[in-house]
């Protein structure tokens, strides 16, 4: 995929499906179609290049979503994060007692 036309997908995914968080994608030669890390304050998506067009539009699309699936979970205080939340709570209780 050319890279005019690889930064301009990027930027629509940008427009069309923000996240909270800053996200840095790179294609490079890695294992996998896909991988994605999480920083401190920011996403990396690492796409495979040496797969084709086709692979590294799919690659890309796929890590994006997760990234909005994970920032959705945490940002909006449901689900998995208030089953964690009322883990780290309950131990903040029990701890709180004994002292």
């Amino acid at each position: 995929m050319k890279t005019k036309n690889w930064r301009a997908l990027i930027r629509e995914l940008r427009l069309r499906f923000p996240t909270e968080s800053r996200v840095e994608v790179r294609r490079c030669p890695i294992r996998e179609d896909g991988e994605l890390t999480i920083g401190v304050d920011v996403f990396r998506i690492y796409v495979n290049v040496k797969l084709d067009k086709t692979g590294q539009v799919d690659a890309l699309l796929h890590e994006w979503a997760h990234i909005l699936t994970i920032e959705k979970a945490a940002y909006l205080h449901e689900g998995a994060w208030g089953v964690a939340y009322a883990a780290i709570y309950s131990m903040w209780e029990k701890w709180d007692e004994q002292k």
